[in-house]
């Protein structure tokens, strides 16, 4: 199973390793809180030493917001409803627990993984990456949930097998 945490943070070590400190500070939290920080939700200090305006060109967010969003809604869901988000907050303010389970991203088939990389693309271009940092980040994104084994119960999609180099034919 694919949590949407441990894809952040395995993307943020090979992209972003000087922002593993604040993967580490958000792991602390359920991913709801994560996603209300990196969101900049209620715009106050956050106990991570920083509000939203020092977040805005780091990979962190990018990531964490583009997957959580795919995880949660899909790739197509633009909003939640009034009703969804009421919900919500009613078992929030009842949670008796240490907080929400991992949100967990569904399986991807290869036009989806294609949608994902371009949401990447297009949030990290949104924050002031350039075009390169964009592109290398948007293809670990991909290559970090294409070689995501199973978890347990779940059946892996046959994978394409990359496609040999063409050389010319030794005599």
């Amino acid at each position: 199973m694919n949590r949407v945490r441990d894809v952040v943070q395995a993307v943020v070590a090979e992209h972003a390793v000087h922002e593993l400190p604040l993967v580490e500070g958000l792991l602390r939290f359920d991913d709801e809180r994560a996603v209300q920080v990196l969101g900049g939700q209620g715009r106050r200090r956050e106990p991570l030493g920083f509000g939203f305006a020092e977040a805005a060109a780091l990979v962190t967010p990018v990531v964490w917001l583009v997957l959580d969003q795919v995880a949660r809604r899909g790739l197509d869901a633009a909003t939640d409803s009034l009703m969804e988000r009421w919900r919500r907050r009613v078992r929030r303010s009842l949670r008796l627990g240490p907080g929400e389970p991992p949100v967990v991203l569904p399986a991807l088939d290869h036009a989806q993984l294609a949608r994902v990389r371009e949401r990447v693309l297009e949030r990290a271009v949104e924050r002031g990456m350039s075009s390169e940092e964009a592109e290398a980040l948007a293809d670990g994104v991909i290559a970090r949930l294409a070689t995501e084994p199973p978890g347990p119960g779940e059946v892996s999609a046959p994978r394409e097998p990359p496609a040999a180099p063409t050389s010319p034919a030794s005599s």
